[in-house]
């Protein structure tokens, strides 16, 4: 029992390994820019190894997709359910989507991929209904405030999903772009209090 125990472990840091390898290796070159020769290289795991845990490097990317997707989503169905105003779950999935970003860029560019493509890979546009659902929980996060009264009734959620999305995006990769710290929560509190106010006050 203990063999088979170890042997699970042993498989688990082996995939982690060729996992991280491979999600730096893409974030930095590529889909097209990377080969299952790398990747082997850079985890320091044998090819036919690498094979095994993913089948190819598709299988690879897919799954640092569904690891970044899972991920968000898991976050975004939680911090909804919280007990708390609209206004302030905004507040607490822009700082938890800075918190990821800064603690998993490479997943993060995985996400990102998703919403503003930077390569040709037919396979990313299986994953449209996924990115669809994540808007929605934030169109009916949006709703929620105008059925409350929070919310003014002239209020358009699919828009403000989509300024919000936008300032996410761009915040998001001027960090990854940057050596400074960019996201921080003030940043997140200040994004929606603007959101609320305009530019009136």
């Amino acid at each position: 029992m203990k063999a088979l125990t170890k042997n699970r472990e042993n498989e688990s840091t082996t995939r982690s390994i060729i996992f991280r390898a491979a999600a730096k290796l893409f974030a930095e070159k590529g889909y097209n820019g990377v080969s299952m020769r790398e990747i082997s290289e850079r985890s320091k795991v044998t090819k036919p190894t690498v094979y095994y845990y993913f089948g190819n490097k598709e299988g690879i990317y897919k799954a640092l997709i569904r690891e970044g997707l899972d991920y968000h989503k898991e976050e975004m169905r939680r911090i909804a359910a919280l007990e708390t105003p609209v206004k302030q779950k905004l507040v607490e999935l822009l700082k938890r989507t800075f918190y990821i970003s800064l603690k998993h860029p490479e997943l993060t560019k995985f996400v990102l991929k998703l919403f503003i493509p930077s390569e040709n890979l037919p396979f990313l546009e299986n994953y449209s209904p996924e990115t669809t659902m994540h808007k929605k929980i934030l169109v009916d996060l949006i709703q929620e405030g105008i059925d409350t009264g929070e919310f003014g009734v002239s209020a358009k959620p699919q828009l403000a999903v989509d300024v919000i999305g936008g300032v996410l995006t761009y915040f998001i990769l001027r960090q990854l772009n940057s050596s400074d710290i960019i996201l921080s929560d003030a940043l997140a509190e200040e994004i929606i209090e603007l959101l609320f106010k305009g530019l009136n006050e």
